[in-house]
């Protein structure tokens, strides 16, 4: 980001004394200090509710997922009850089975 060097800040304090003076520079770095601490109030600010805000979207993106998860064991649980129901006996299904019947040439 920004790459300052003893030489730059050196430059940059020879500046600052020439150009505020050497009075007010306390008041001018107290100004600085609580500038520069709001400003990082405000990143951790503005972090905080972007995690906020990511986690709430994964929480329910999870939410809903376990929805349809729920949902589909449930009509997987209903099909398969329906398919246990409608399927026909194995007496029925299979009549060969030492069972006779009438009209069938093995058994004639």
């Amino acid at each position: 980001m920004l790459d300052f060097g003893w030489p730059e800040l050196l430059l940059i304090m020879a500046i600052a004394v020439l150009a505020i003076g050497p009075r007010e520079i306390p008041a001018v770095m107290r100004a600085l200090g609580r500038m520069v601490r709001k400003l990082q109030d405000i990143k951790f600010s503005l972090s905080r509710q972007f995690d906020e805000f990511i986690s709430d979207a994964d929480l329910e993106a999870l939410q809903a997922e376990a929805r349809q998860r729920v949902i589909g064991d449930e009509q997987a649980e209903q099909e398969d009850d329906l398919a246990y129901y409608d399927a026909p006996d194995e007496a029925e299904a299979k009549p060969d089975q030492g069972q006779r019947t009438e009209g069938d040439p093995r058994y004639d």
